[in-house]
């Protein structure tokens, strides 16, 4: 029992030491702690003051000079005028060579890519055809790698002319090849809405006779064996030579058809004969003869103004018959 009371004695003593330490321990910790808050602290404080900038302002004297520029004498602007119209020259002159270089280049590479790949221009051109103007497109953009850059404008000019002279005939073939089917059939549609419109004027303007109509009905009439005739021309030519007519020409004549028909819709309605006055049986005075006489030679001016009216409305359809007939 002794024992173990000694020992439990010694267990008391040792924890009551292991306490001790542990609080001498913390004690010294927070020592610590607080020496290395107060350094930093410090340390902050000689950061601040070596980042602080001291500024000193110092007014300063400042004084402006302006030269003294004289105005151009008559001379002078003379030669700066002439200086300035040279360097715009040389500038177009630069430009005037750069459109004409990029002017043929592009055009040897898109004719090339047409002549290969569009249908529509084989349709108008033969094989052989092809084929020497491809090899012509070729050797031009040889010659423009080599020798194209110092080539001159005029030359550069003359070498498009020499490959459209070849390439723009096969292009308006192909451009009249669709547009002229286009072209007749708008011309039928036309011809069959004038017919129809001179059939109704003729039952509304009762007053209308052949003589009037025939002022609209010459001009389709002529337009119509014109397009039978050209037509049949056209498909019997080979599709690689020039055309026949072109869809240009269909149109031009459009607006005389559609001028003839405005003429006759403005064909007036004739006024009813006048009576003439019957002569009074009694005798009258020498004044009233005269007025008598007046009366008929005004009806007669009139009768002879509508006559000339006619007669020039005839003479005008005469002059356009004959230009559509010239132009056939």
């Amino acid at each position: 029992e002794e024992k173990k009371e000694e020992e439990e004695e010694k267990k008391e003593g040792e924890e009551e030491e292991k306490k001790e330490g542990e609080e001498e321990e913390g004690e010294k910790k927070e020592k610590k702690k607080k020496k290395e808050k107060k350094k930093k602290a410090r340390t902050k404080k000689v950061c601040a003051m070596k980042d602080e900038k001291r500024v000193r302002r110092v007014a300063l004297q400042v004084a402006a000079e302006t030269p003294d520029i004289k105005p151009f004498n008559a001379s002078q602007i003379r030669e700066t005028r002439h200086v300035l119209d040279e360097y715009d020259e040389r500038e177009a002159a630069i430009r005037e060579r750069a459109s004409a270089f990029n002017s043929l280049e592009s055009y040897i590479y898109v004719t090339k890519e047409k002549l290969e790949d569009k249908p529509e221009l084989k349709a108008v051109t033969t094989q052989e055809m092809r084929d020497e103007f491809i090899e012509k497109l070729s050797a031009m953009s040889a010659w423009l790698d080599d020798d194209g850059w110092e080539a001159s404008t005029e030359t550069l000019r003359e070498k498009l002319f020499e490959l459209t002279s070849v390439g723009d005939p096969m292009f308006f073939r192909m451009k009249q090849q669709l547009e002229r089917p286009e072209a007749v059939a708008k011309a039928n549609e036309m011809l069959a809405v004038v017919d129809a419109a001179v059939a109704n004027l003729t039952k509304k303007m009762s007053w209308l006779n052949e003589s009037h109509t025939q002022m609209v009905t010459n001009k389709t009439d002529i337009l119509r064996g014109w397009l039978a005739n050209v037509t049949e021309q056209q498909e019997a030519q080979p599709a690689h030579e020039d055309p026949v007519f072109t869809a240009d020409e269909v149109y031009r004549r459009f607006p005389a058809i559609e001028d003839a028909l405005k003429r006759l819709q403005r064909v007036k309605k004739p006024e009813p004969p006048k009576e003439k006055k019957e002569k009074k049986k009694k005798k009258k005075t020498d004044e009233d003869e005269e007025e008598e006489e007046e009366v008929p030679k005004d009806e007669e001016g009139e009768e002879k103004k509508a006559e000339g009216e006619e007669e020039a409305e005839k003479k005008e359809e005469e002059a356009t018959d004959k230009e559509s007939e010239s132009e056939l």
